[in-house]
C-alpha cells in the first residue's frame, strides 16, 4: 500500500509558525488498520483490545532515534483505553527498555472511537490513568465517535477533524456547522484543535477561517520513513499573510467571525528539557541531538522550570580553553540562569513586554511557558512573538 513500509510518520505542523508541532505514527497496511480488522474478524472487544495494542507498540518500534522535542501521537481504540489500557502502559517503556541511552519523546495517545465497546465511564477511567502515567491524550473524530459533552468532560489535549469533514469545509455549508460548534466547544474548555488530511488551498483557507492552529496532511507535509523533524517547514506561500494569487470566491459564501489571533499557546513549541540534577555533558548532547532548539530548560521533579540554557552562551562556554574538561561532570545548573517564564494562559502583549522588559542581553532567550502549578509546558521563540505582534510573516528558520 506505500513505498514507507508497514508504518510511516507524518508531521504535525503549527498553522501559524509552520514548524512541526508532533509526529504521528501511521499505520500503512491494511493489516494494521483496525476498522478493517474489524470488519473480517470475529472478535469481541478484548480480542480488538489485545490486538490494537500490540500494534499500537509495534509501531512506536518501528523507528529509531525520535525527535524528542515534539510528542509522538499513537493511534489507539477507544475499546483498547477500556479494556487493554495495562497493555497500552508498555508503549513508553517498550521504545525506553530498547535503548535506555536515547531519550524518549513525549507520548499522545490518538484515542479513536470505539469499534465495539467503549462506554463513557470506563472511556473516562482508562483516559484518567493513562494521563496519570504521563500520556497525553487527544480524540480522533470527534462529531462521529465522541459527543461534544464528552470533549468538555474529559478535556482532551488535543481534538482532531476528521479528513473527510476537512474535505467538505470550503463548499459544505453542514460541515462548517458541525466544526464551528466543534471549535467553540474546544476553545471554552481550553482544547487544542488539529485538521487531519488537508490537500488542497481551499481546505486550508477554510481551516485557518476556523482559527484551527494546527493541520497535518499531503498539502503541508507528506509522510516520512523516520521520525525526524529536521528540514521539516511549511512552503513560505502557505504561511499566514504570504501574498499568494487571488482564489475564486467559494460557491458557498462563508458565515464565519473573522477568527482572533493564535494565542500563547498556540505559537509554542516543546521544550527540550533535563532533570535539574543533569550534568554539563547532558546538556551538551541534547544541544547536539536537537539542532533545531535554542535552549535546554532544567526541570524540577514537579517539572517546573529551575535553569534555563542558551543554546549560543552554553556552547560558548564548554568551548573555551578546557572547558569540557571544566564543566563535563559538573551540574549543568552551574552554567544555567534563571528562566524567564510567563503563564500560558496569558495573552501576547504581557508576552513581548516580557521579552522585552529587564536584562537586555536576555532579551532573545526563549519565554518558558508554565500552567496554573507552575509545570513547563513548552517554550515560545522571541521571533516568533515579534513576528506575530509586528504582522510580519513567521521566519520559517
Amino acid at each position: 500500500m506505500s513505498d514507507h513500509g508497514r508504518f510511516a510518520f507524518e508531521p504535525v505542523l503549527n498553522l501559524v509558525t509552520g514548524r512541526p508541532v508532533g509526529m504521528e505514527v501511521v499505520r500503512q497496511q491494511a493489516r494494521d488498520q483496525m476498522s478493517r480488522v474489524a470488519a473480517n474478524a470475529v472478535w469481541g472487544t478484548r480480542q480488538l483490545a489485545e490486538f490494537d495494542s500490540g500494534i499500537a507498540i509495534a509501531s512506536v518500534l518501528h523507528g529509531t532515534r525520535y525527535d524528542a522535542t515534539v510528542p509522538l501521537h499513537v493511534d489507539v481504540l477507544a475499546d483498547t483505553v477500556v479494556a487493554a489500557r495495562r497493555r497500552v502502559r508498555q508503549v513508553r517503556s517498550s521504545l525506553r527498555g530498547r535503548d535506555p541511552s536515547l531519550p524518549v519523546p513525549p507520548m499522545l495517545l490518538d484515542v479513536n472511537p470505539a469499534l465495539s465497546a467503549a462506554p463513557p465511564d470506563a472511556l473516562a477511567e482508562g483516559i484518567a490513568e493513562l494521563r496519570a502515567e504521563g500520556f497525553g491524550i487527544g480524540f480522533d473524530g470527534v462529531g462521529r465517535g465522541f459527543g461534544l459533552d464528552l470533549v468538555a468532560e474529559l478535556e482532551p489535549d488535543l481534538v482532531t477533524i476528521d479528513t473527510h469533514l476537512v474535505a467538505r469545509l470550503p463548499t459544505d455549508p453542514r460541515a462548517r456547522t458541525v466544526v464551528g460548534a466543534l471549535c467553540d466547544v474546544a476553545r471554552a474548555v481550553s482544547v487544542r484543535v488539529c485538521a487531519a488530511g488537508v490537500a488542497t488551498t481551499d481546505q486550508l483557507a477554510a481551516v485557518r477561517d476556523h482559527g484551527i492552529p494546527w493541520g497535518q496532511g499531503p498539502l503541508l507535509a507528506g509522510p516520512q520513513r523516520r521520525p525526524s523533524t529536521a528540514g521539516i517547514l511549511l512552503a513560505p506561500e502557505l504561511l499566514p499573510r504570504s501574498v499568494r494569487p487571488a482564489r475564486a470566491p467559494s460557491p458557498v459564501p462563508r458565515a464565519l467571525p473573522a477568527p482572533s489571533g493564535p494565542t500563547l499557546a498556540e505559537l509554542a513549541q516543546a521544550a527540550v528539557s533535563l532533570p535539574d540534577r543533569a550534568t554539563a555533558e547532558s546538556a551538551r548532547q541534547a544541544f547536539a541531538d536537537h539542532p533545531q532548539a535554542g535552549s535546554v530548560v532544567l526541570l524540577d521533579a514537579e517539572r517546573r522550570p529551575t535553569g534555563f540554557l542558551d543554546r549560543s552562551r552554553f556552547l560558548l562556554a564548554i568551548s573555551g580553553p578546557f572547558g569540557r574538561a571544566l564543566y563535563a561532570n559538573r551540574p549543568a545548573t552551574s552554567l544555567a540562569e534563571p528562566p524567564r517564564t510567563h503563564p500560558v494562559d496569558a495573552g501576547l502583549p504581557s508576552a513581548v513586554a516580557c521579552c522585552l522588559g529587564g536584562d537586555r542581553s536576555r532579551s532573545y532567550d526563549d519565554l518558558v511557558l508554565v500552567d496554573g502549578a507552575g509545570a513547563c509546558t513548552g517554550v515560545v521563540r522571541v521571533t516568533d512573538l515579534l513576528a506575530e505582534a509586528t504582522g510580519s510573516s513567521p521566519s520559517a528558520a
